[in-house]
């Protein structure tokens, strides 16, 4: 099976240094999903929508992942 990688995609979050302007980089390489953080995660506030869209990126990009990406 060939898994095909993605187009980083850019979530905004908020971090205590920067208030909003960093964002995570989510990306499918090689069969697996990529999480480039800005911060540690202790360090980063999450409003609402930007939790939802979190979500909605890592279901999109788990789902692109050999088996839906169900296998941890």
């Amino acid at each position: 099976m060939t898994t095909r990688s993605t187009e980083p995609v850019l979530v905004r979050c908020n971090t205590v240094e920067h208030d909003g302007t960093e964002s995570l980089r989510l990306s499918v390489e090689g069969g697996r999903l990529t999480i480039i953080t800005p911060t540690v995660y202790n360090r980063t506030r999450w409003s609402a929508e930007q939790a939802r869209t979190l979500r909605d990126t890592l279901t999109k990009l788990l789902g692109r992942l050999p088996g839906g990406g169900g296998s941890r």
